[in-house]
């Protein structure tokens, strides 16, 4: 009968050990402008909503999101009003204390968030020496080639910041969100999903998934692809596509652009130069207008006198989507069948190349 007892008292001591496990997650904040009492603040997961799913009044220069639900997996919640906010890991269990002072990172008592916070510190530290050190050979006259190899070898150092950081915590959501961060060096999808395959909780991330999806996009439209087609409108409003002017018998140079994007603009002397000077039956340049609002975009069509073809595609990211670019200016030039032939052209070596082209 004591034996009896005994292994049913250690049967419900198992249990109410499985029942006391922590659930849900406890994060504060602190804000150091107090006519940020009573606005709202609001809480989402950066990788599976679309919409806020919580929401806090700033009171007393501080707010507090409580959550009573036991989370599935380790996440990361974003904690933001307007365009400022915070990222944080939670998991069951995890207190988050987000500091009033801007640009400190969030800690939770020497746990992941606090681990996070000394790898951005060390970011931070070296990225600011490349800075340093690109100014002084700026100044002291260094070659473009001598400046390059330095950088690159400074920007090697910071990378391996991350990947240790990944390689240390490959098992928990801080790895995969090193992870995810820096998922755009990858070139090839075979690399990505090799390295993903060994991180827990990597494919959680939107970052992850966009980037495979990019890498399918550009290995679609690498050189020698036939372009694929995409719709827009014309600088009146009426509906336009591509193939409008791609695949018609000429050389078209595509360049994926934005009103607000500087290098973009820095381009379009070219562009215009080109265009007067081999513009006709067999060549054009055609502007893709993207990421931009339409008044915007037409308002720097007149101030930069903007002589070619336009297609105006930002209502959606079709065009970008398709291409996989991630960051204009993107030129690229189409032969007449409709084949890419060469992307991401640029300045003088832009001009030398459409130059050969023309003269075959």
């Amino acid at each position: 009968m004591k034996k009896k007892l005994t292994l049913a008292t250690i049967a419900l001591a198992a249990m109410a050990s499985c029942t006391n496990q922590p659930v849900g997650y406890t994060i504060n904040g602190a804000v150091a402008d107090s006519t940020l009492n009573g606005k709202t603040i609001y809480l989402i997961d950066v990788n599976t909503e679309e919409q806020p799913s919580d929401s806090a009044v700033i009171t007393n220069n501080a707010y507090t999101f409580t959550s009573q639900e036991a989370l599935a997996a380790p996440c990361v919640k974003r904690v933001f009003m307007g365009r400022a906010g915070n990222n944080v890991m939670v998991d069951n269990g995890v207190v988050v204390n987000i500091p009033a002072t801007p640009g400190e990172q969030p800690s939770d008592n020497g746990g992941l968030n606090d681990k996070l916070a000394t790898l951005m510190k060390n970011v931070s530290e070296k990225s600011m020496q490349l800075r340093e050190t690109y100014g002084n050979l700026m100044q002291a006259g260094a070659s473009t080639d001598t400046i390059r190899a330095v950088i690159a070898a400074e920007q090697e150092k910071i990378m391996a910041l991350y990947t240790t950081a990944i390689e240390e915590n490959k098992d928990n959501i801080l790895g995969a969100y090193v992870f995810a961060m820096t998922s755009g060096e990858y070139n090839s999808i075979a690399d990505l999903d090799s390295a993903a395959a060994n991180i827990k909780y990597a494919n959680n991330f939107k970052q992850v998934t966009e980037q495979r999806e990019s890498l399918k996009a550009l290995e679609a439209t690498k050189e020698g692809a036939m372009f694929t087609d995409f719709a827009g409108k014309n600088i009146d409003g009426t509906p336009a596509k591509l193939s409008d002017y791609v695949g018609k018998g000429k050389y078209v140079l595509v360049d994926f652009w934005a009103s607000w994007c500087g290098p973009c603009r820095g381009e379009i002397p070219n562009l215009v130069e080109l265009h007067k000077k081999f513009g006709g039956d067999k060549f054009t340049v055609l502007g893709v207008n993207v990421w931009d609002q339409e008044a915007e975009f037409k308002k720097a069509l007149e101030s930069e006198k903007i002589n070619y073809p336009q297609l105006y595609a930002s209502d959606n990211h079709d065009a970008t989507t398709i291409y996989g670019i991630k960051g204009i200016p993107q030129i690229m030039l189409f032969g007449p069948d409709g084949t890419i032939v060469k992307r991401n052209l640029r300045g003088e070596s832009m001009k030398k190349f459409v130059a050969e082209q023309m003269a075959k």
